[in-house]
């Protein structure tokens, strides 16, 4: 009969949409202790480690034995992989959360940056370049678009770029700077 229910409780805990490492249906609690002491062991968990670890806690003052018993009557190696998969998937969920809330905080950041930038470029008057300003200026404007140029063939995206061809030794103005 025993075997009986142990199959049972198996063939629901299959069809069920709760978590392994949770009680489980007749787990005694001093057994769900037991096993949540070796879950919490980590990759290089073992019944006898567990039990060292509660050894001076009387309430776990059991044999290793019964905890064996435990551990195969309650599949206590399949519910730790689960968690330990569930556990790995929390933390990379939590890293790409982070990793998005950084992005937003750049592009916010850097969305501010080329507003003020812009509004310097539209108060400005190119009369009061010098030639060295003027370099300067081209070449970074030139970098931001090769970079962003990069990024959008990273990302898949083409940019819409103009095929103008450049003789060398010639520069390569945009609109606005033409006649500088």
């Amino acid at each position: 009969m025993k075997n009986i229910d142990k199959v049972l409780d198996e063939a629901k805990a299959g069809m069920m949409p709760f978590n392994s490492w949770e009680l489980l249906p007749k787990e005694s609690p001093e057994a769900f202790a037991a096993f949540v002491v070796y879950r919490d062991l980590g990759f290089g968990r073992n019944i006898k480690l567990a039990i060292e670890k509660v050894a001076d806690n009387s309430s776990y003052s059991q044999s290793y034995a019964s905890w064996r018993k435990w551990a195969v009557d309650y599949r206590w190696k399949e519910r730790a992989a689960d968690y330990d998969r569930y556990d790995e998937q929390m933390k990379q969920n939590e890293h790409r959360k982070t990793i998005e809330a950084q992005g937003e905080k750049h592009r916010e950041v850097t969305g501010l940056m080329l507003d003020v930038a812009k509004k310097k470029l539209q108060t400005m008057n190119p009369d009061d370049l010098s030639a060295g300003g003027i370099v300067e200026f081209v070449q970074t404007a030139v970098k931001i678009q090769n970079d962003n140029a990069c990024l959008m063939q990273t990302s898949g995206l083409t940019p819409n770029v103009k095929n103008e061809t450049t003789k060398q030794g010639e520069f390569n103005f945009v609109a606005d700077f033409k006649g500088l």
